[in-house]
């Protein structure tokens, strides 16, 4: 099975599985389709590459901490974490400003010196109101898929129980595999303190809408 993948949290189960499933063949990266059987992304950017989610892999990924705020911190213009804000914060009607940072944990450091009162982060780094909450989004991250379902249906579920078993072991693997440097404490943060499952979605024709409009 060959699978293309952003190098983010949607992936870590699949890289996980790969200690027991040799065969798996994981390419890192947003561009291209050919010649792969599954694709993981944010849902954000399947819908704004064009793609089907077939199915959802993590729920609860990302959340606004600790509340919604009048200044928000959030990670990158063009982000999925900016489209989801820029899309709520308009279609509730909220007057908050959004203000971007390029730096994760930078966010945090802004959030203790008062620099922002709230902030778009991964369930790692702090649990707020979730995007599925706020703004009944399907779930954080997802996946389309080609060709070899079942077995990338295994292999996802394979790795997620590897993760829990041994959160430590696994966090580092995965680490050791990743063409980005993340503290391993991410790794296993953003698995314990997210929904990780594999379920196809419901109707996701106004996801799909707001991330176009927002987009």
């Amino acid at each position: 099975m060959k699978a293309l993948v952003a190098p983010g949290p949607v992936s870590y189960p699949l890289i996980a599985s790969t200690i027991k499933n040799k065969d798996i063949q994981i390419f890192f990266g947003k561009e291209g389709n050919e010649n792969v059987d599954v694709i993981l992304d944010s849902t954000v950017s399947l819908v704004k590459r064009g793609l089907k989610i077939d199915y959802v892999t993590i729920k609860g990924l990302m959340s606004i901490y600790p509340d919604i705020g009048k200044k928000i911190g959030v990670w990158r213009k063009g982000s999925a974490a900016d489209v989801l804000t820029r899309a709520l914060i308009t279609l509730k009607n909220i007057e908050s400003e959004i203000v971007y940072v390029d730096d994760m944990e930078k966010i945090m450091q802004m959030l203790q010196q008062k620099q922002v009162d709230s902030a778009v982060v991964s369930s790692a780094l702090g649990k707020g109101k979730t995007f599925e909450e706020l703004l009944g989004i399907p779930g954080s991250c997802g996946a389309t898929v080609y060709s070899n379902e079942d077995d990338f249906i295994r292999a996802y579920n394979e790795g997620i129980e590897i993760m829990k078993e041994d959160p430590e072991g696994s966090a580092e693997y995965v680490l050791s595999k990743l063409p980005i440097k993340v503290k391993k404490e991410f790794i296993i943060g953003s698995i314990q303190n997210s929904e990780v499952k594999i379920e196809k979605p419901k109707n996701y024709k106004e996801f799909e809408d707001l991330v176009k409009r927002f987009s």
